[in-house]
């Protein structure tokens, strides 16, 4: 029986109303570690603006297929979509927008608190966010690797290859001999059909 595992970029999203890096213009730079020291207001300015996209975002026919055939799912996103459509197995490499935390006393925020402040209330220290930056490590990076490990195919949806963690995980597979299928449009329509023809024919 072939064991298939997902990895999942912003274009699996994009059917659900949430844009991705490439057409947001330079977000990317805005979205480093570098960034984020310089200008902390600014940077959560955007977390705020793309939070309130997840929001008013619902998980498309991709995601509800994944949950559907139980396919364990690595992620670049942070939008949590393949939780909230029911997927048990999933990593969120790239962290989410649940929460974000205090460096110095360990305390946890609800993501809201940026709302209001980005300083812990007890440390006056800025809160950094549950998400992986560039120019951060990946803590969950050696998980996927374990995860991608043992596939015997892995399913490529919606990323551009643009980052480095892509390419690395699909290096990864292919030195491990799974085979590699990759959907990066229409994949609302695509992935169902895609599940359905690879557990009909296990």
């Amino acid at each position: 029986m072939r064991r298939l595992v997902a990895f999942t970029g912003a274009g699996i999203s994009r059917d659900s109303g949430i844009p991705t890096f490439v057409e947001l213009g330079d977000i990317r730079e805005k979205l480093s570690r570098s960034y984020f020291n310089a200008y902390p207001e600014d940077f959560y300015n955007i977390l705020k603006e793309f939070s309130n996209k997840i929001k008013a975002a619902n998980p498309n026919d991709a995601h509800r297929a994944l949950a559907k055939y139980d396919v364990p799912v690595i992620t670049m996103n942070i939008d949590s979509l393949h939780n909230r459509s029911g997927s048990k197995n999933v990593l969120e490499i790239h962290g989410n927008l649940s929460y974000v935390h205090c460096p110095k006393c360990k305390k946890e925020y609800d993501f809201s608190r940026v709302y209001d402040s980005i300083y812990c209330l007890k440390c006056k220290e800025i809160l950094q966010p549950n998400v992986v930056l560039y120019e951060d490590m990946i803590p969950g990076y050696m998980e996927a690797m374990n995860i991608i490990d043992s596939a015997d195919a892995l399913l490529i949806i919606g990323t551009s290859f643009y980052t480095s963690t892509a390419s690395f995980m699909t290096e990864r597979a292919e030195i491990q001999g799974a085979k590699i299928d990759i959907i990066n449009e229409n994949s609302k329509e695509l992935v169902p059909q895609y599940l359905e023809k690879f557990f009909k024919n296990k």
